[in-house]
């Protein structure tokens, strides 16, 4: 648990470093806060919402209610993958895109499947210069030799 919190303390410096202002955190939307997905990425992966609960009372207290509620849900669908099992999920869901969290290569980085129409072109969506909500294709992600955390609750596509 102490390697996690240095974990921690580390990616939120490089984080602060990249976007430069971090120490102000409601410069950024609740949506779009590194911070705030920092913080709920550590906390989802160890189980342990203390410390989210106490980042939203401090820097989105009008969001924390609800946030902690859809916390509890995502943390029912979060699961690590290895390789192979996560190889056949993918192609079962015939998932054609991923949003990371945080960092996309970034060994804690929990994935959701992102929805698009099946004639719209993936590397429309593809950017490389985004650390947080970065898109990324289902096969790069195979390529990663550590297992893989994903959000496997599936979009709705309105079919």
């Amino acid at each position: 648990m102490e390697e996690e919190k240095m974990n921690l303390e580390g990616r939120l410096i490089n984080y602060q470093e990249y976007y430069e202002a971090l120490e102000q955190p409601k410069t950024f939307s609740f949506d779009y806060s590194p911070q705030r997905l920092i913080i709920k990425n550590y906390t989802l992966r160890n189980k342990d919402k203390s410390l989210y609960a106490k980042f939203l009372n401090t820097f989105f207290p009008d969001k924390e209610e609800e946030e902690l509620l859809n916390y509890d849900k995502e943390l029912l669908y979060l699961k690590r993958f290895g390789k192979d099992e996560l190889a056949r999920w993918l192609i079962d869901y015939n998932v054609r895109l991923l949003q990371s969290d945080i960092n996309s290569t970034d060994k804690d980085a929990i994935f959701k499947v992102v929805a698009i129409p099946a004639e719209d072109d993936v590397d429309n969506y593809l950017a490389k210069d985004h650390l947080i909500l970065h898109h990324i294709l289902p096969l790069d992600v195979l390529e990663f030799p550590y297992p893989v955390w994903i959000n496997i609750k599936l979009p709705h596509t309105g079919s």
